[in-house]
């Protein structure tokens, strides 16, 4: 199991809805009371998914690659960098913001396209949106074994994706009568631009204060997805190479509520949970909600030399994919222009300079 008990915290500590897999893959089966707990007005915008064949295997065969990454020689992960795409391939340490304006030093990441290593070969595309048209980077003779668990893993995340989008779409069709858009379904499954992401979080050391902190986002700072549908695994925790519980029970995955309330949320290690994207948010005009949310690290001695890896999936639209904004739309105000269609390239271009610095 996840980090589950949480008492030492005046946070509450919630499970998640969860579904079935056996229930997902049946479109005739209606989920959509399920659909409307976890990602409704009300809901926690997370859901997860159990007993998913294979899941288990798939993500600890990737997350155990996690530190061996992290530790290659500088040199060796220098090559893996890419900054003409703003470091969305290959691998990112110390590129991305924090909340307060300073360099992210705790994790490191390694995005690619667990699906296709090169979405295009247009250059004027490439230059456009990099951070959706660049090419995969993979670790050929340092560490081979990774290309295979990361489109493994990130495939099979987006085949069980694809089933939970089925869904959702069948939930907001039942309310939106004048839906313009295709669904999520057409949406991701003629996407190129799904982007997975291996996080590795470095071991915190007592009585060292840049690492982790006192701060409920001491470990990923508030945010909400900007895409689609986000899949997600368990964190796993390694302590000199040995994996280990949560060594904290307040460490983990907190939500901001529609009532903005905080709450600590948990699933099973061998759950696979999904978070909707403001993008599906935007576009179900509002059935299907995305929550602020952020990971706070583990503290105290337990939590000393303490590593942490885990996997996400972002499922979003295709860079050219016209979205049809519906006029209440709540979030992103100031990208919206008036009486036009944002294409999702130039939606998210707008979105990640709020992120990351300029590029060159």
């Amino acid at each position: 199991m996840s980090c589950s008990s949480s008492s030492e915290t005046s946070v509450p500590t919630l499970r998640t809805v969860t579904i079935p897999y056996s229930e997902l893959k049946e479109k005739d089966v209606d989920l959509s009371s399920k659909i409307e707990e976890g990602f409704g007005p009300n809901g926690l915008g997370i859901l997860s998914i159990k007993d998913v064949p294979g899941f288990s295997a798939l993500r600890r065969n990737l997350l155990n690659l996690s530190p061996r990454l992290a530790s290659l020689p500088e040199e060796i992960k220098k090559e893996l960098e890419d900054p003409s795409t703003r470091y969305n391939f290959g691998w990112s340490h110390g590129k991305e913001k924090l909340e307060s304006g300073k360099p992210d030093v705790l994790k490191g990441s390694y995005y690619a396209n667990p699906i296709i290593d090169v979405p295009t070969t247009d250059e004027h595309l490439i230059q456009r949106y990099p951070s959706y048209c660049g090419s995969n980077i993979w670790p050929d003779s340092a560490l081979p074994e990774l290309e295979v668990a990361f489109k493994a893993l990130g495939k099979l995340i987006l085949d069980v994706g694809l089933m939970v989008a089925y869904h959702c779409d069948q939930y907001v069709s039942k309310g939106m009568k004048d839906n313009e858009d295709e669904g999520l379904v057409k949406i991701l499954s003629s996407s190129r631009c799904h982007k997975g992401r291996l996080l590795y979080y470095f071991p915190a050391h007592q009585n060292d204060g840049s690492k982790g902190g006192d701060s409920m986002s001491s470990w990923c700072g508030w945010h909400t997805d900007h895409g689609s549908l986000t899949g997600l695994t368990c964190a796993l925790f390694k302590r000199d190479g040995v994996e280990i519980p949560c060594p904290d029970s307040a460490a983990g995955l907190y939500i901001r509520t529609r009532t903005d309330q905080i709450v600590k949320v948990v699933y099973g290690e061998d759950e696979l949970a999904y978070q909707i994207g403001e993008t599906t948010e935007i576009l179900s005009g509002g059935y299907l909600c995305a929550t602020p949310h952020c990971v706070r690290a583990p503290k105290g001695a337990a939590a000393s030399n303490v590593d942490r890896s885990t996997f996400a999936l972002f499922m979003q639209p295709d860079w050219d994919q016209k979205l049809n904004f519906p006029e209440e739309a709540r979030l992103h105000k100031e990208l919206k222009l008036a009486n036009s269609c944002l294409t999702f390239g130039e939606y998210t271009e707008k979105l990640l300079g709020k992120y990351y610095h300029s590029r060159s």
